[in-house]
């Protein structure tokens, strides 16, 4: 077949928070497509930063930040960083609304108190385990705030956490200033988590940007994912592939659903659309 442009979520498409890891189907697919010619980008909301631990990952590029950082040919091709005194505002509206915030940079995520816990519980599996906690954060490049912020890095996005998508959320969505939107990105016993992005940047500007520079054309790219942030991406594709286990919003969205993450979702994607052989 034609060489495809494959786009992955990372969170709950091809990282599982139950495994802290990646499922070994999954990492056997992406190297199988690539030895078959297509090239696969990793399309997360994770910045720079947060995305350290796969960028040793055999692929052909990154889209970082929900679109606002994008790497294609071994390069960064695109970058657009939250203003500062955008950066300070959120922060304040987060803590106004009861929650937690990550700033995720370009070199570290820095939290506030209850940001951190929930990070740390997140990244270690649902651990209660101190030392297995911090460790699980540093692995992934997160930190209180006070080893840094917006003032010593660029902030790419901004999440707000919490341990149940409740109310609070919509206090803090009725108190964002446009362009300024809140996009549910995880929704799990003991954690929760809404991506705070600028509304005219998403997954499917970082798209646009890696289709440009190959040259490529819609109908050749394939998306998959598993919550609300993943719908621009795929919907801009010519293929939508949503996570089984995935949000229900994203699943309405897509063009098809695959199995759970720890069903081989990735795998059997791969294999039902051709990009791999069984």
């Amino acid at each position: 077949m034609s060489r495809k442009y494959i786009f992955l979520d990372i969170d709950g498409t091809l990282y599982s928070q139950q495994l802290a890891a990646t499922p070994a189907s999954a990492e056997l697919a992406l190297k199988k497509a690539r030895e078959n010619g297509h090239k696969i980008f990793l399309c997360t909301g994770r910045s720079l930063a947060e995305s350290s631990r796969y960028l040793n990952y055999d692929v052909d590029g990154f889209i970082l930040g929900a679109g606002t950082m994008v790497y294609a040919g071994g390069k960064r091709i695109y970058d657009n960083p939250i203003p500062t005194r955008d950066v300070t505002r959120i922060k304040k509206r987060i803590l106004q609304a009861g929650l937690g915030y990550s700033l995720e940079g370009g070199v570290g995520v820095y939290c506030d108190p209850i940001g951190y816990d929930r990070i740390q519980w997140y990244f270690s599996g649902g651990s209660e385990d101190p030392e297995i906690r911090k460790k699980s954060a540093l692995d992934n490049c997160a930190y209180p705030e006070k080893f840094g912020s917006e003032d010593s890095d660029n902030i790419y996005k901004i999440c707000a956490l919490g341990s149940k998508w409740d109310e609070k959320y919509k206090d803090l969505e009725n108190r964002l200033e446009k362009p300024y939107v809140l996009t549910m990105s995880v929704d799990l016993d003991g954690f929760s988590c809404g991506e705070i992005t600028d509304d005219n940047i998403t997954k499917a500007t970082g798209i646009d940007r890696v289709l440009e520079y190959y040259n490529a054309e819609t109908f050749d790219a394939i998306g998959i994912g598993d919550s609300a942030n993943d719908i621009p991406m795929l919907k801009k594709c010519g293929i939508g592939i949503a996570m089984g286990d995935g949000q229900q919003d994203a699943r309405d969205a897509a063009d098809y659903v695959t199995t759970g993450i720890l069903e081989d979702g990735i795998y059997n994607a791969f294999r039902h659309f051709g990009l791999i052989d069984d």
